[in-house]
C-alpha cells in the first residue's frame, strides 16, 4: 500500500488574494477604534488606508514623515524599503482631514519627539523600537475580529488594497490606483487590484444565459 499521501500545505487554508476591506467595514472598524478611545490603532488603521504602504514602510514612518512643527502634514513622501533599487521614485500619499484629525488626537498624548518611531512596538520591550510587521498584523486581525470578519479571509494586503480598489471602482482610473501603489509597471497594479477579474464579474452581473 502507498504511504499516506503528505497533507496539503493549503489544506483547511484560504489561498489567493486576500479582498480589500468593503467602505462599510471600514467606517465599523473606524468606528468600533473611536468607542474604544483606541487613539494609537485609529491612527494607525487611517494612515495605512490613506497610504497605502506595504507594512515594511507603514511600520518605520518617523513622526517627522507626518508632523512638523507647524501641524500634520497633508502629504507624505517615502522611498518604498522593498522596490528601492528597481523603483527609486518617492512614493507620494494623500491623508484625510479625518485622518490627519486622528494623528493630531495620537500624537498629542503620547507627547513623541520629531525623530521618534510614529508606531512603536507592544510592551516595555518595545517602547523605543518601531511596530514589527508581526505585531501590525496582530493589530488588524483584532480589528477585523472586532468587526466580526474572518480574519483567515483578510491580511495585511487588504488594507493596502482598500483604497486603490476604492478609487479604480469609483473611476475607473488604474493610473491612480498605480501611482498610489507605487508600481512601476500598470499591469502590476492590474494583477494585484484584480481589475480585470472584477470586470469580467461586473459583465457577469449584468448578463445571464
Amino acid at each position: 500500500m502507498a504511504a499516506e499521501a503528505q497533507r496539503a500545505w493549503n489544506k483547511g487554508k484560504v489561498v489567493g488574494k486576500k479582498p480589500p476591506l468593503t467602505p462599510d467595514q471600514v467606517n465599523l472598524i473606524r468606528l468600533i477604534l473611536r468607542q474604544e478611545k483606541n487613539w494609537r490603532d485609529l491612527a494607525l488603521f487611517n494612515v495605512a488606508l490613506d497610504t497605502s504602504f506595504r507594512g515594511c514602510d507603514l511600520v518605520r514612518l518617523k513622526v517627522s514623515d507626518v508632523a512638523t512643527p507647524a501641524g500634520i502634514r497633508e502629504l507624505v513622501e517615502i522611498r518604498q524599503k522593498k522596490t528601492a533599487k528597481r523603483n527609486p521614485r518617492p512614493v507620494q500619499a494623500r491623508l484625510s482631514e479625518a485622518t490627519r484629525d486622528s494623528l493630531r488626537v495620537y500624537l498629542a498624548e503620547t507627547e513623541k519627539s520629531a525623530h521618534a518611531w510614529l508606531f512603536t512596538g507592544e510592551g516595555a520591550r518595545w517602547a523605543h523600537s518601531h511596530l514589527s510587521e508581526s505585531q501590525l498584523w496582530r493589530r488588524f486581525k483584532g480589528w477585523v475580529e472586532k468587526a466580526h470578519l474572518d480574519p483567515a479571509l483578510y491580511g495585511l494586503h487588504s488594507l493596502r488594497r482598500t483604497f486603490p480598489t476604492y478609487i479604480h471602482q469609483q473611476t475607473g482610473n488604474l493610473r491612480a490606483a498605480q501611482l498610489l501603489l507605487g508600481h512601476a509597471s500598470i499591469e502590476s497594479t492590474k494583477d494585484y487590484i484584480g481589475t480585470e477579474q472584477a470586470e469580467a464579474l461586473e459583465i457577469a452581473r449584468k448578463y445571464h444565459l
